[in-house]
């Protein structure tokens, strides 16, 4: 192990610059744990503490400062629930390229939670993605906006809706909030249509009519809330979804 300075996380705040020995004499203490994130010049990126200490690290060498005397124990700490960006560990900030990798790799799951960059990264991805299969559709086949099928543009659009699906499930997850606030947006869709097709068979086009103004108001108040949901910050500690 090298001589370069340690930091580590505690209570959601970076700590350091200190020795190894330190983080060595802190695990056996039971103040960090093996899952503590540990990071020092040189690595990529944050680590658990596992990563680079072993369980039968030697204690700290005499005189390093602000180590415990012989006698003297720290009080074990919580584990730390956030990292240097204030977000839950395991909701982490993501950048555009992670997003892509983490959503597509997690195309059906629908547990755990998603960080806002997480999902709105991974929602410009699909519609850039539209873009460019619509434009190959226009060169390869000839087709136009108007145009009902566009073959490209048509299997992009199936093979992301999915882990877009799943991403904003999560999303909600980080806030607190049932995934089911997306799926039963759909219901509420499905039994909207069929209401109006009913007012529209007892009552003719004003039923028809006034069915569909309903279900706009409905829509329009839903995209609103969905809209506060996904651009909420998320929970900064574990939430009954994880």
């Amino acid at each position: 192990m090298t001589d370069t300075p340690w930091y580590y996380v505690l209570d959601g705040n970076r700590v350091g610059p200190v020795a190894a020995a330190e983080i060595a004499a802190l695990i056996s203490e039971g103040v960090l744990s093996r899952r503590t994130l540990v990071w020092q010049e040189g690595m990529d990126g944050w680590e658990p503490a596992s990563t680079h200490f072993s369980p039968d690290a030697p204690p700290p060498l005499p005189g390093l400062a602000d180590l415990p005397r012989a006698g003297q124990r720290r009080s074990p700490q919580p584990e730390p629930t956030t990292g240097l960006d204030g977000l839950y560990i395991h909701a982490p900030a993501r950048g555009f390229s992670e997003a892509i990798r983490v959503c597509l790799g997690n195309y059906i799951a629908f547990s755990g939670r998603a960080s806002r960059s997480e999902y709105w990264y991974f929602f410009l991805f699909t519609v850039l993605a539209g873009l460019v299969a619509a434009v190959l559709d226009a060169v390869l086949f000839g087709t136009g906006w108007e145009d009902e099928f566009s073959p490209l543009n048509t299997l992009t659009n199936l093979a992301l809706l999915l882990p877009m699906l799943a991403v904003g499930w999560r999303r909600l997850h980080d806030i607190n909030r049932s995934g089911w606030w997306i799926g039963g947006f759909w219901l509420a869709l499905m039994g909207g249509g069929f209401l109006i097709g009913l007012m529209g068979a007892t009552g003719g086009l004003a039923g028809a009519g006034a069915g569909a103004a309903l279900l706009g108001i409905g829509v329009l108040v839903y995209f609103i809330v969905m809209l506060v949901f996904l651009c909420t910050r998320g929970d900064p500690g574990p939430n009954r979804f994880g």
